[in-house]
């Protein structure tokens, strides 16, 4: 490639990911998007030349057009004019591929956790010299606001994001899957085709790794209802994460005669804040994180398994997660407002948001209470996951409930952030008008020294978290 390379949709966390890879790669970059932010102004510093409106970009001599999902039929005029002047259009799933084609690949999938658990392998790997490709779809300081980089060595690491198919054009030789849960059903219409998905990413006719956490119901699911009749490759292997207490069940009896010595299992128990595992052919181990919430503790055994297939030993592994960077947006702390925590975190799902509350009141114990501040992320999540949401919220002593962020999607009637009020069970919830002075005296008037605030969402509820630290 010489480029340009014209990016739709350049201020996405996967987007940028790519033309920050782009411009390792010395690629002129070209990117669209609707609006300007600091990852656009990075971007921008790095050489990329990006426009806000899509019809001002010049095609002529353009070599490569890459879009992503979010580019949808509004900008139908556009890509009819690429396609008349034949520039080749690559959606970033193909793109990736296209850069990490010379390297062994490791690829993290799941409804939850995807990015913490590329993190973590992309730490181990980096922090030993192995200089991997890394593509993450979130902001980390391993990679200095990038979210993506060329490196040299002999792996690359990356997200693979099931929500609208492509995931399953990655060809990595070790997968890794945390979880399957309800999500991006918009997308898949039935859980059945989103559990017909997964099991293809496992990828039990090829040769190659699969690391699966095991002690996820979905996982579970999907291992005793599509395992009776497979073609297993004799180049498979499959790592199962299993609690011990899981060990004697049917479904994984099932999977130990079925794969026989291809099936490696890792037994671990937890306890508190720390996972004792069984790793085969090592004395026991225990990993303990900088992070509170036994999620976090299991995306870590799936990453240092994930890094043992890649030639990392466990006891190394271990000792470079304790001090586990972490990922902005994830129990990211804000700051202090007179005596009170604000942090944020990028949870949406249901499990996600009841993972983070209870870890979080796990924490605070008797020290005060956690007043949740949530934003709903799309019409669409919201309209198919209502009462699972307000199960999830009714976790929080305190709730205060923002409108919904559309992430550009159009509105849905009937559908607004006062869906949830039927569902709820916690006493003390409000609904807030979003608008931010007027949401923040009743934010103030909530919380007192000890107590945590928490920006939950996957759209800019930080802001307010952001705008109170600016209020001292």
């Amino acid at each position: 490639m010489k480029g340009p390379i014209l990016f739709l949709g350049i201020g996405g966390s996967g987007m940028s990911s790519l033309a920050h890879m782009a411009l390792d790669l010395k690629l002129p970059v070209l990117g669209y998007d609707k609006k300007n932010s600091e990852t656009t102004e990075y971007l921008e510093k790095r050489g990329a030349v990006i426009k806000n409106d899509i019809t001002k970009i010049p095609l002529e001599g353009i070599e490569m057009v890459v879009f992503s999902s979010a580019i949808n039929d509004k900008h139908k005029q556009v890509f009819d004019e690429i396609k008349n002047k034949n520039i080749p259009l690559k959606h970033r799933s193909e793109f990736m591929h296209l850069l990490v084609s010379n390297q062994k690949s490791i690829s993290v999938a799941g409804s939850h956790g995807k990015t913490s658990t590329t993190t973590m392998v992309a730490q181990i790997l980096t922090e030993l010299g192995m200089d991997p490709t890394i593509m993450i779809g979130g902001d980390t300081s391993l990679l200095e606001k990038r979210g993506g980089k060329i490196g040299t060595g002999k792996f690359a690491v990356y997200e693979s994001d099931e929500s609208d198919g492509t995931f399953l054009g990655h060809k990595a030789s070790i997968r890794l899957l945390t979880n399957i849960d309800n999500d991006h059903l918009d997308y898949y219409k039935t859980r059945e085709r989103l559990e017909d998905a997964f099991f293809e990413y496992i990828a039990f006719g090829t040769a190659g790794d699969s690391v699966l956490y095991a002690n996820d119901p979905g996982i579970r699911d999907v291992l005793l209802h599509k395992t009776k009749n497979i073609q297993i490759s004799q180049d498979f292997r499959l790592h199962l994460c299993i609690e011990k207490q899981e060990i004697k069940s049917d479904w994984f009896l099932f999977l130990e005669t079925k794969l026989r010595n291809q099936l490696i299992p890792v037994i671990y128990e937890i306890k508190e804040e720390l996972l004792e595992f069984d790793f085969p052919g090592f004395v026991k181990l225990s990993l303990k994180l900088p992070y509170p919430g036994v999620h976090y503790l299991t995306n870590g055994l799936v990453a240092l398994i994930g890094a043992f297939v890649a030639g990392v030993s466990p006891e190394l592994s271990v000792e470079i997660l304790s001090r586990y960077i972490g990922v902005k947006r994830r129990q990211e702390i804000l700051g202090n407002w007179y005596g009170v925590t604000i942090m944020d975190d990028y949870g949406h799902h249901p499990t996600e948001i009841a993972m983070v509350i209870r870890s979080l009141k796990n924490k605070l114990k008797s020290d005060g209470k956690l007043v949740v501040l949530f934003q709903p992320h799309r019409y669409t999540r919201t309209q198919l996951l209502v009462k699972e949401l307000a199960e999830s919220l009714s976790l929080a002593e305190t709730l205060m409930v923002l409108p919904i962020y559309s992430a550009g999607e159009s509105s849905i009637p009937g559908i607004t952030h006062e869906s949830f009020l039927p569902f709820l069970t916690t006493k003390d919830a409000e609904f807030l008008k979003g608008e931010m002075d007027l949401d923040l005296i009743s934010i103030k008037s909530k919380l007192k020294p000890g107590d945590m605030l928490l920006c939950l969402g996957a759209g800019n509820v930080r802001d307010w978290g952001l705008q109170l630290l600016e209020d001292k």
